[in-house]
């Protein structure tokens, strides 16, 4: 087929084949460039792709996919510029963003520190209360929600086969469970 003969619509087709075709490698790719910082960036591709498709022209975007077959090279060249550019529209719309940013330190809203008085600064000692809240934010998918109804929420055991439609006996062994780690986890305050 001729590209003269193609409407906008066909070649936009042969485009998106064209990119399913290839994007499981383009995602390889991305995580590769990205390399450990993968966590960081994991947008690039999806980035890079907008920018292609959004401002590159459909015949040249025809040429570069269908023609020419080299989406994969195109992309991955992308990707590698867009991250290490400092010039980069990467760089300007996302990266710089997170690069900058540092977080608040707890001792920053404390009044005593941005007051100047350093001696009165102390570090608050947590109790088993904190303790337990704080290792029930960190426990799994399973065991915070039961833990959270159960104990926090007042839910007994038949309201939460209700709710999550776990038996008896099993909701038992996972409130169980999460009670243990929640121990482990807090043992100096036992």
């Amino acid at each position: 087929m001729n590209e003269y003969n193609l409407t906008d619509d066909e070649k936009r087709d042969m485009i998106n084949i064209a990119i399913t075709k290839h994007y499981p490698k383009m995602l390889k790719d991305e995580k590769q460039i990205t390399s450990y910082n993968y966590h960081l960036y994991s947008d690039l591709l999806s980035f890079c792709m907008e920018q292609f498709l959004i401002k590159k022209d459909i015949n040249y975007q025809y040429k570069v996919c269908v023609e020419d077959d080299a989406i994969l090279n195109y992309m991955g060249r992308a990707m590698s510029l867009n991250l290490r550019s400092s010039t980069s529209p990467y760089w300007s719309h996302i990266r710089r963003d997170s690069y900058n940013f540092r977080g608040l330190y707890l001792a920053e809203s404390d009044k005593d520190y941005i007051s100047g008085n350093y001696d009165i600064i102390q570090e608050q000692e947590m109790d088993s209360q904190d303790c337990v809240l704080q290792a029930l934010e960190q426990l799994d998918f399973y065991h915070k929600p039961l833990l959270t109804d159960y104990y926090l929420n007042g839910l007994n055991y038949s309201q939460l086969n209700k709710k999550y439609g776990i038996s008896p006996n099993h909701l038992k062994k996972a409130i169980d469970t999460g009670i243990s780690i929640i121990k482990q986890q807090c043992k100096q305050f036992i």
